[in-house]
């Protein structure tokens, strides 16, 4: 049985350089459903058609707010890659890769007792599954 991991080893990287200070992030994958019924069919209790439609992969980052760099990244539109490294950095250690992101919300958060952060989200082409 493998043991549980935890999150303070995980490292995520925007365009090949390390996010600092990052609290949390979510990555997300959902597939549309195709269905459809048809009068007069076999079964009409049963879908006549069911397929996987667009997929669409999205990611939100938060963390602790340094500068303008992540917010000039939303403003400017650009796709850029992200990786994500559940289990740290390392040979054999898994990796999620979103390529192609279009980074398209951005939050600031300013509490009189906390830290300044900052939250990015946003959307990408691609994901894929692999090992480092």
């Amino acid at each position: 049985m493998s043991t549980p991991v935890i999150g303070r080893t995980a490292v995520i990287k925007l365009d090949n350089t390390a996010i600092g200070y990052a609290k949390s992030v979510s990555v997300s994958m959902d597939v549309d459903v195709i269905k459809d019924y048809f009068i007069s069919g076999t079964n009409p209790d049963m879908p006549a058609v069911l397929e996987a439609g667009n997929k669409s992969f999205t990611i939100s980052i938060e963390k602790a707010w340094i500068d303008s760099t992540y917010a000039s990244k939303v403003l400017d539109g650009a796709a850029v890659s992200i990786e994500v490294y559940p289990k740290g950095e390392g040979t054999g250690k898994p990796k999620i890769t979103l390529t192609n992101v279009i980074l398209n919300s951005y939050e600031l958060t300013i509490e009189q007792d906390g830290i300044v952060m900052e939250s990015i989200s946003g959307e990408a082409k691609s994901m894929t599954f692999t090992t480092a």
